[in-house]
């Protein structure tokens, strides 16, 4: 179930979103029904979920102005970073992009090099629906929030929602939407699921509420339109009134 959280900024219902995929993990969506949520230790920003530097430089800093001795603040740095960073193992991802239109750049780096692939687009209204309405046997809290990109976090500031809806500058074409769900440490009264968290797990969602429209790969070519359209009059029927073209010229 989907629940709001102060700490997180949600873009309006209405807003457009995309999620980009090669094929085959098209097809995986489409007939198991399932959005996957990867391990947060699994992305290849490795920079994802932790501290960031400044942050750290910032904090030493108001150490040393208060006059706290070195090895002192040394240690204070080290268990504040791993309080943090430690949690990063501890948190599934589902991303989106928020935009009104298609992204060539996103197309290109969600291929990776593949010319055959899709993006599915929606928005966040139709996103929470279809999670809720998948009625997933396992349920428990997802949160979703818009990312914000900086390399800094005031350390007052920092907790862990902050900290997982935000990523460095570099990241900012992404203009990323987060579904994420929190696990916590046994000593804190976190419990086992039926799943194992450092390989992440599937949530089911209702597939004709979440897809507004399946776009084509601009760079697959007029033959893999038929066969696509082919494969989805087979695998879900319903599905083939939402395949477009593209509106990307570049072969």
């Amino acid at each position: 179930m989907i629940k709001k959280h102060k700490e997180l900024k949600t873009p309006h219902g209405n807003s457009t979103i995309w999620r980009y995929m090669g094929l085959d993990k098209f097809l995986d969506l489409l007939t198991t029904n399932d959005l996957y949520f990867t391990n947060a230790s699994k992305m290849t920003d490795r920079y994802e979920g932790v501290v960031p530097r400044k942050t750290l430089k910032s904090k030493r800093k108001r150490l040393e102005k208060l006059g706290k001795d070195p090895r002192d603040i040394d240690e204070s740095i080290s268990i504040f970073n791993v309080q943090y960073s430690s949690l990063k193992e501890l948190t599934l991802i589902n991303c989106w992009s928020i935009n009104p239109s298609e992204s060539y750049a996103l197309w290109k780096i969600y291929l990776g090099g593949s010319k055959s692939g899709v993006a599915i687009k929606t928005n966040v209204s139709k996103l929470k629906k279809a999670i809720d309405l998948g009625n997933d046997a396992y349920d428990e809290d997802i949160y979703l929030g818009k990312v914000e990109y900086t390399d800094f976090i005031p350390d007052k500031e920092l907790n862990r929602w902050k900290l997982v809806t935000t990523k460095n500058t570099f990241y900012e074409f992404e203009s990323e939407l987060r579904l994420f769900i929190f696990h916590y440490p046994r000593s804190e009264g976190g419990i086992k699921p039926p799943y194992e968290i450092a390989h992440g797990r599937r949530v089911k969602v209702d597939l004709e509420t979440l897809i507004d429209k399946i776009y084509l790969s601009p760079f697959s070519g007029i033959w893999f339109e038929e066969t696509f359209k082919n494969l989805i009059a087979k695998l879900s029927p319903s599905m083939q009134k939402k395949v477009v073209v593209s509106d990307v010229q570049d072969q």
